[in-house]
């Protein structure tokens, strides 16, 4: 049987055991454990089984994602969330959709102390789907604009996927979370687009706002945004002027996010509880996938599969431009079985010798394949945006939640080809980085 005949059984096999509801960790360890055996032999297999575990997760650049989601949770305690759509509302809630705007708006704000879009998912859901349903909003328009949005703590740094990314092609984790700022400004803004034109073609889908604030007052609310500021540019800023690496960077966020929460008087030993236990859970999960991953990409090469993979692209001759677009087009399938961290670690350790011997700059690469994984977040069956929107409101059907989520799809995509079209809107800021 030839190498990639063995790579697509080892894939089929994997997602036939995800149907089943095997985690996907489990799953992918049990393949590549059970393809080395068979392959193999028992001696190699039981050797990787001893060494690579321990080789995975092996990696002082991981410290960073605790500490990101550490960040993130302190920041949620800290009462960020709720300052930044209290200003969104004065701000931008007299608009056409004014309060999905604020919606889109503090997603894209949130987004800068987190690395996850699950759990601004769920803090939107209880801030402002609220606030939407007491002005009349559209019920689906709401629902979509929460899941939609949410996507935006993936891709504006510090983003989890991104430096998973970074640490498995062994590239700056500073760099590509640089480069996810723009296209992070572009989403963010075509979103409140989408929303300002829908609402003036159909007034109904969301009354405006009859709070009415003076300009004084709007400028005065402004002064909210400093522990976004602060928070944001302690972290970035460190990492771009070089100061520290985003490990070290992480950890600063940290202890300014302690300081912000003492500020605002919310710093308590409860708030400081759930922070910490709420960050335990992700980071074991990534863990966990990190170690069967490992598993079963080594599986993937000693049975021929990576380098079989990567011949057909050499000898296909195809032009760079278009490579780029297949492989980026494999993650919407991807999309239906796969979790985030799934579809990174299976799939870019695979990639990135294409991408390399093609003279691919990485960092663009890279933030592509993040912005291709917000889709799956949205996309049936895994969707894993909706299954959290689901699990806040009951009453929505699944059905009826992925079909909000459609257009914001769309907006994706489109955003993803004006990145592939223009790579300077990710790849100018790291130029800068010193």
């Amino acid at each position: 049987m030839s190498p990639l005949m063995i790579g697509l059984c080892a894939f089929v096999a994997l997602i036939v055991l995800m149907l089943l509801r095997c985690p996907i960790a489990v799953s992918m360890f049990i393949v590549g454990a059970g393809g080395l055996l068979i392959t193999k032999g028992s001696h190699l297999a039981f050797y990787a089984l001893s060494t690579t575990p321990y080789n995975a997760i092996f990696s002082f650049s991981l410290v960073a994602i605790p500490m990101f989601i550490l960040l993130g949770n302190l920041a949620n305690e800290a009462g960020v969330t709720d300052e930044l759509f209290s200003i969104g509302n004065k701000v931008l809630g007299r608009c056409p959709g004014g309060l999905g705007m604020a919606t889109v708006f503090t997603c894209a704000g949130f987004a800068a102390t987190t690395g996850s879009s699950v759990g601004m998912v769920a803090a939107m859901t209880r801030i402002a789907l609220p606030q939407m349903d007491r002005y009349g909003y559209d019920r689906r328009l709401s629902l979509g604009t929460i899941a939609g949005a949410g996507t935006l703590g993936i891709l504006i740094p510090p983003s989890i996927p991104m430096v998973i990314y970074a640490i498995n092609t062994e590239q700056s984790v500073g760099k590509i979370l640089m480069g996810g700022i723009i296209p992070g400004v572009i989403m963010a803004v075509g979103m409140c687009a989408y929303l300002a034109i829908r609402c003036i073609i159909n007034p109904k889908l969301a009354p405006r706002s009859t709070e009415k604030f003076t300009a004084k007052e709007r400028l005065k609310s402004l002064k909210g945004l400093w522990s976004i500021v602060v928070l944001f540019g302690s972290v970035l800023g460190a990492i771009y002027a070089g100061w520290a690496t985003a490990t070290e960077a992480a950890g600063i966020g940290c202890l300014v996010a302690i300081i912000v929460a003492a500020i605002n008087k919310k710093l308590s030993f409860k708030a400081l509880k759930n922070a910490f236990f709420d960050t335990i859970k992700t980071p074991c999960m990534i863990m966990m996938i990190s170690v069967g991953a490992a598993v079963f990409q080594l599986f993937l090469t000693r049975c021929g599969f990576a380098s079989a993979f990567a011949n057909v692209f050499i000898q296909a001759s195809m032009p760079v431009f278009w490579m780029v677009v297949v492989l980026l087009l494999v993650y919407i399938p991807l999309g239906m079985f796969f979790d985030t961290m799934g579809m990174i670690l299976l799939t870019v350790p695979i990639f990135y010798p294409v991408l390399k011997a093609a003279g691919v700059d990485p960092i663009w690469f890279g933030v592509m394949v993040v912005m291709m994984i917000q889709i799956s977040l949205l996309t049936p069956p895994v969707g894993l945006n909706v299954y959290v929107l689901k699990g806040c409101v009951p009453e929505a059907s699944l059905g009826s939640i992925f079909k909000a989520s459609l257009p914001w799809v769309v907006i994706q995509l489109a955003v993803v080809t004006i990145v592939l079209l223009i790579p300077q809107t990710v790849t100018w800021l790291p130029s800068l980085m010193k």
